[in-house]
C-alpha cells in the first residue's frame, strides 16, 4: 500500500513545508513515514476540505428556505395585490408597508406578506352547507320584534386606489383599520354589518312582517346603501336576496292567511267589475240598436215627406196611362171569358109559402 514516504530530514530547508507535501500528496516520497513529521501539513488538508464544508453548510441552510436563512418566497396571482409589512426596526408597521404583486422575496422572522383579492367575489351567506359556510351563515335580523332569517349574496372586494393627498391606498387604510385577512374580515365584520343592515334598513323605513313579502327590493336597496357607507375602503358592489325570507312559522302562516284574503277579494272585485262591464256593453248596445231604429225610421218618414210633396196631379194621370200602356201590351186580342155560376138561393126561411 502506498504511503506518505518522507521525513523532516528530507524537506527542502527553502520551501514552505506546505508546499512541499502537496507534492507528496497521492505519491510516494522517498524516505519514512513519522506521524511527528505529518503533523504541520495537516493544515494542509483542513484548507483544502474547507471549501467542501461550505458548501455542504450552504445546501443545508437552503433547503425549505431562500438564497439566506429565513427567506422565502410568496407568488401573488393575477387579480391580487400584497402588502409587505416590516415586523422589526425602524421601517415596521403598516406606514411603510410596499404593495407587491408577482413572485415576492421575503424575510419569513422580519417580514409578513399578506394577499387580498382586488377583484369583485360574490360570497353567499346561506343556511344550507353546500354553499359557501359548512355552517350555517345565514343573516338573523329583526323586524317589528320578530326573527327574520335571509340568505344574503355579497360582492365585494379589495381596492388599491390611492388615497388623495398621499401615496397610501385603501389596502393600506383598511389594514391598519382592521388588521385580518380578507378571510376573516368577511365571516366577522361583512357578516355583522349585513346584520346590522338590515336591522337598521326595517326599522328606517317602519317594516313590519306583513310587509316583507311585498318589499324585498325596498330593504335591499337600503342595505346595499348602508353597506356602502358602513365600509368606503372596500369595494361593496352588490347585495342581493338568494331566497325568500324566513318568518316564525306562526307569523308566515298569518301572512299566508292574510295573502289567501287578500286574493279572494281581489278576486271578487275583479268578478264585480267584469259583470259591471257586461251590463254596461249590453246597456250600450240595447242604446245603440233603438237608436239606429230612431234614426231609421226617421229617414223613412223623411222619404214619404219627400215623396208626398212631390205628388201631382200630372204625377198621377202618368202613372194611369203608364198602368193602362202596361195592360194593353199584356193583351193577347180576346175579350174576357165570363164566368156564369148557378143561381144559388142562400138563407131561404123553411116556413115560406110555396109560390102559386
Amino acid at each position: 500500500m502506498a504511503s506518505f514516504g518522507f521525513n523532516r530530514h528530507q524537506l527542502s530547508k527553502n520551501k514552505p513545508v506546505d508546499q512541499q507535501f502537496e507534492r507528496c500528496i497521492g505519491k510516494v516520497c522517498p524516505g519514512k513515514f513519522s506521524p511527528r513529521s505529518f503533523a504541520t501539513p495537516w493544515r494542509v488538508l483542513r484548507r483544502m476540505t474547507r471549501p467542501l464544508l461550505s458548501v455542504a453548510a450552504l445546501a443545508i441552510a437552503t433547503t425549505g428556505c431562500g438564497i439566506i436563512p429565513g427567506t422565502s418566497t410568496t407568488t401573488i396571482e393575477p387579480g391580487y395585490a400584497g402588502l409587505k409589512i416590516q415586523l422589526y426596526g425602524g421601517e415596521k408597521g403598516i406606514d411603510n408597508a410596499e404593495l407587491v404583486t408577482g413572485r415576492v422575496w421575503h424575510n419569513g422572522y422580519t417580514e409578513e406578506v399578506v394577499v387580498f383579492p382586488t377583484f369583485v367575489n360574490t360570497y353567499p351567506f346561506t343556511q344550507t352547507s353546500t354553499e359557501g359556510s359548512p355552517d350555517d351563515e345565514s343573516i338573523i335580523f329583526s323586524v317589528g320584534g320578530s326573527p327574520v332569517s335571509a340568505d344574503v349574496g355579497l360582492s365585494f372586494g379589495f381596492s388599491t386606489e390611492i388615497i388623495e393627498g398621499g401615496p397610501r391606498t385603501k389596502l393600506h387604510t383598511y389594514y391598519e383599520t382592521y388588521r385580518k385577512d380578507p378571510d376573516q374580515f368577511r365571516a366577522n365584520e361583512l357578516r355583522n354589518g349585513l346584520r346590522n343592515c338590515f336591522s337598521e334598513v326595517a326599522e328606517t323605513k317602519e317594516l313590519t312582517p306583513s310587509m316583507l313579502p311585498t318589499s324585498q327590493q325596498r330593504l335591499v336597496s337600503g342595505v346595499r346603501s348602508c353597506m356602502q357607507r358602513r365600509f368606503p375602503i372596500v369595494v361593496i358592489q352588490d347585495v342581493s336576496l338568494l331566497s325568500p325570507l324566513r318568518l316564525p312559522p306562526d307569523i308566515q302562516a298569518s301572512i299566508n292567511e292574510q295573502f289567501a284574503a287578500q286574493q279572494a277579494a281581489q278576486t271578487a272585485e275583479a268578478n264585480r267589475r267584469k259583470v259591471e262591464a257586461e251590463a254596461a256593453a249590453n246597456v250600450a248596445r240595447a242604446k245603440g240598436e233603438a237608436q239606429v231604429t230612431i234614426e231609421r225610421a226617421r229617414a223613412e218618414a223623411e222619404a214619404n215627406r219627400l215623396r208626398s210633396g212631390s205628388i201631382t196631379p200630372q204625377v198621377l194621370e202618368y202613372e194611369r196611362l203608364r198602368v193602362e200602356q202596361a195592360r194593353i201590351n199584356k193583351w193577347n186580342g180576346q175579350q174576357a171569358p165570363n164566368i156564369q155560376t148557378p143561381n144559388v138561393q142562400l138563407g131561404t126561411s123553411n116556413n115560406a109559402s110555396p109560390s102559386p
